[in-house]
């Protein structure tokens, strides 16, 4: 999480500077407003993507409940061989207890939620709201 807030503070002065310098009135013969407005773009696309390829690995995490979403997924209806059978999305919601008491809810599939058992303790690899994985502490 600090990694994440230092860079969201980076971005936010880049911003701050790259408005203060749209705003700053320009001199016809040196181009060197636009020069940083590019240099302090390429700087916010760059932190945006850091941001957004940021991870939270927290270790000594539990499993506390799995439970399947209840929602019905159409077409889950119509079986190959076209016998009508009712199916779930093959979502579940698997809270995760934190070291520091909080906790953590995180919208799985089925594949993901398959070797997770409640009481299951490990590192837990996410980021914001998107599991990534959980390994074992062995």
């Amino acid at each position: 999480m600090k990694k994440t807030g230092r860079l969201s503070a980076i971005l936010i002065i880049d911003v701050i500077l790259f408005a203060a310098v749209f705003l700053a009135p320009s001199h016809p013969q040196a181009p060197v407003r636009e020069i940083l407005l590019a240099v302090f773009a390429a700087a916010a696309f760059f932190l945006l993507f850091l941001l957004g390829r940021s991870k939270s690995r927290k270790p000594h995490v539990s499993v506390g409940s799995i439970e399947p979403v209840s929602r019905i997924n159409p077409a889950q209806y119509l079986t190959r061989n076209g016998v009508v059978s009712p199916g779930g999305d093959g979502r579940y919601h698997v809270v995760f207890l934190l070291q520091d008491g909080s906790r953590l809810e995180l919208s799985l599939s089925a594949r993901q939620a398959g070797p997770l058992a409640v009481g299951m303790r490990g590192t837990l690899i996410h980021r914001d709201a998107v599991f990534l994985s959980f390994q074992p502490d062995t």
